[in-house]
């Protein structure tokens, strides 16, 4: 990961009942959010769900938007760690099969960190630091997808002529999108990041492959 947040470059080796500080502050956090939107979350509300002191808090974090990246930055780990061993397929696998199974880590990841996406999303384009962190997440993936795109078209199976970056970031921004809008459930015919699969397996297998 190209961003570390404040959490990462600190120290954590003092506990709290066997807790390390950070780790609670998470953990109370995350917490908080499946009550209430990250908006109404105050930093006196996490350190009571937390049980710290404010001092401690501010040792870590200079905000709560600081505590917000570092949950992004664990998710999306988790997301990425999720879907990697589905980037490069057997050559015995069709592409859809493979594609198929790597958007349905995604989504499945992807509704396990539902609250923490979908505040960073409504965050990162006003939070400097978590705008960095996002676009380091955004080029990760991207750049992964880039190069599995150079691989199939090398095969011959990509029937797409653009550029494989132009082709990668297309295709992971309309899928955040989706998974964005069907974790809001504002769209009746998006009701759940999960039920998008075939939905977003037919866009990914028309944009490459053109099936």
């Amino acid at each position: 990961m190209a961003a570390m947040t404040e959490a990462t470059r600190r120290p954590r080796s003092v506990d709290l009942n066997g807790v390390p500080p950070v780790d609670a502050i998470y953990a109370a956090t995350a917490r908080l959010m499946e009550r209430q939107a990250f908006a109404d979350i105050s930093v006196a509300q996490i350190l009571t769900e937390a049980n710290i002191s404010r001092a401690t808090f501010y040792f870590y974090f200079s905000s709560k938007f600081s505590v917000l990246s570092g949950l992004l930055e664990a998710a999306m780990e988790d997301i990425f760690g999720t879907v990697q061993p589905f980037l490069e397929r057997s050559p015995d696998d069709p592409p859809s099969l493979a594609l198929e199974r790597s958007i349905r880590a995604v989504t499945h990841t992807w509704h396990r960190h539902r609250a923490v996406l979908q505040a960073a999303n409504q965050h990162w384009h006003s939070e400097p630091a978590l705008r960095t962190l996002w676009l380091a997440v955004v080029e990760r993936f991207v750049a992964a997808g880039a190069a599995e795109i150079d691989r199939e078209r090398a095969a011959g199976l990509i029937t797409s002529d653009l550029p494989s970056r132009t082709l990668a970031a297309t295709l992971f921004w309309s899928t955040e999108r989706v998974l964005h809008i069907a974790g809001m459930g504002v769209d009746p015919e998006l009701t759940d990041e999960e039920a998008m699969v075939g939905p977003l397996v037919a866009m990914w297998n028309g944009t490459l492959y053109g099936r």
